[in-house]
């Protein structure tokens, strides 16, 4: 292995430890993970340093988040995978922080609240996954489709999730996740033809 990889590897393991455990109380599917790590890499200039993405079948897809929650590397002990039953077909699994994830995520938040460059990316992760935690695979899916058509090109779903937009959208604003105005947007948009 090269020394490039694991610096890439290591970063990409605390990183996830950082968004797993601000919400250490709950599992997450590992499309939320994905999803919410993508919406990351583009609001933080570091993450696409040591991360990419793709357009692949369920949308922005990064083979590196895959393989450090399957075969994890440095953090070997602090998250568990579940994988899909056979029935679900969309969230890829669940990922947990185990009780030495949730203190070595307690250690590793402390150090970095320290240091001023990374309080924008902290506050970035708690937002994300306060905001879209909530979501249900199909909402997250429609809007990181409509916010980001690029990543929808390879989508096996994205013909599904447009095919259900109403009523998707509709869950969406009687939420109050969504203004009306961007209800009724997303329901008029034609993005998939």
């Amino acid at each position: 292995m090269s020394e490039d990889w694991e610096a890439k590897r290591k970063a990409q393991e605390w990183l996830i430890l950082l968004v797993l455990g601000a919400a250490p109380e709950r599992e997450i599917s590992m499309l939320h993970l994905e999803k919410e790590v993508f919406l990351l890499w583009k609001f933080h200039p570091s993450i696409p340093q040591f991360i990419t993405f793709v357009a692949y079948q369920r949308g922005p897809y990064s083979s590196e988040i895959r393989d450090a929650i399957t075969a994890p590397y440095y953090l070997t002990e602090e998250w568990e995978y579940r994988p899909p039953t056979k029935k679900d077909d969309l969230t890829g699994g669940f990922v947990f922080l185990t009780l030495d994830g949730i203190k070595k995520y307690k250690d590793y938040y402390a150090k970095m609240l320290k240091k001023e460059d990374m309080r924008s990316l902290l506050a970035g992760i708690r937002i994300v996954r306060t905001t879209y935690d909530e979501l249900s695979p199909e909402e997250l899916l429609l809007l990181i489709y409509d916010t980001y058509p690029d990543f929808r090109t390879k989508s096996e779903v994205a013909k599904e999730i447009y095919d259900q937009r109403d009523k998707i959208v509709e869950k969406l604003y009687k939420r109050g996740i969504v203004s009306e105005s961007k209800a009724e947007y997303l329901k008029e948009a034609k993005w998939y033809s």
